[in-house]
Parts: C-alpha cells; structure tokens; sequence
C-alpha cells in the first residue's frame, strides 16, 4: 500500500490533515488532465481546487459510505474531475450559444428598433402640443414630479396627462399600423 492510499484512508477516517498531504501530489497532475478537456489553465486549476474543496467539506459519517468501496481512489477523483470538465464544457457553450443569438438578435433588430423609435416619435409629433410636450419630458427621463415642477401642474394632473397621452399615442399608432398594413397588402 503506497502513502497515497494511507492518507485517503485516514481523510476517509476523518483526518483532513491526510487530504492536506494528497493535495501537493495529486493537484498538478489533475490540474494536467483538467487543462486536456478544457484548454483553459485558469478553469482547470478552478475545477481541481473545488474538487478538493469539496472534499474537505464533506461530513466524515459520508465519506466512508460514497468512497470506502473505490479501490482506486486517484482514478476516482480523475474520474470527478472530467465530469467536472465536461459540465464546464457545456456551461461554456451554452453561454457562446446565448452570447451568438443575443448578438444575431440585436444586429438583425437593430434596423426594426430605429424604424419603430421613429413611429415613435411620428406619432408623438401628431399629438396636441401639450400632450407633446409632457410626453417628451416623460421621454427624456423626468419623473412626474419633476415634470409638474416645470409645467406648474399638479403631480396627480401629471399622472392623468400622461395616461390620455400614452393612450393617444397608441391610437395614433394603431391608425398608422393599419395604414401600412393596407399599403403592403
């Protein structure tokens, strides 16, 4: 039996300090093996050093019950970390998969966001000019109480305002909708 075996026995047995003297022998190792399945130094030594973390936290009435019956230790933490490699693996491309359609999405929509910003603002032109204006302060980012201060209103009046407004604007926007609609058509 090498050293190896007693120090996995006795971290079995509950003696962290025996998962301790693993730790230098069999870090780099694994971390080598980790570096083969990601390409990626920095995840794998990620990877291994959570590996160790969990063990360490794992209470010591279970350790004996998942691992007592492993022969080959060292084969089975290698064996956690390709599971660990893998599962980062398809964390990492899930993530390129999301960033690549998000990207797709905005440079495909990027088009159809400034022709509705501009019916946006179409519609906003065709409303009476007061409705215009509180609607363009409200665009710019004023809170309604900001914008009863610089009209001298009413906060309440502000609030109702910008309701008949924004329902204004959707009326309008309706009206035009069917007017492309028909045109296309």
């Amino acid at each position: 039996m090498n050293y190896n075996t007693i120090f996995w026995n006795q971290y079995l047995d509950g003696d962290n300090e025996a998962l301790a003297k693993l730790y230098p022998e069999l870090f780099e190792p694994f971390v080598l093996k980790a570096i083969y399945y990601t390409k990626n130094p920095e995840a794998a030594r990620d990877i291994v050093s959570s590996l160790f973390v969990y063990l360490l936290e794992q209470p010591i009435h279970l350790r004996k019950e998942r691992w007592e019956e492993h022969t080959n230790f060292e084969f089975l933490l290698l064996a956690i970390v390709k599971n660990k490699c893998l599962d980062y693996l398809k964390i990492e491309g899930n993530r390129e998969r999301i960033k690549s359609s998000i990207s797709e999405y905005s440079i495909e929509n990027e088009t159809v966001n400034v022709d509705l910003i501009h019916h946006l603002h179409q519609c906003v032109q065709m409303l009476k000019k007061e409705e215009k204006e509180l609607i363009e302060l409200h665009l710019k980012g004023f809170s309604n109480q900001e914008i009863s201060s610089e009209l001298n209103l009413n906060e309440k009046t502000v609030r109702n305002k910008l309701s008949l407004s924004r329902k204004a604007i959707f009326k309008i926007w309706a009206r035009i909708t069917i007017l492309i609609v028909l045109l296309w058509i």
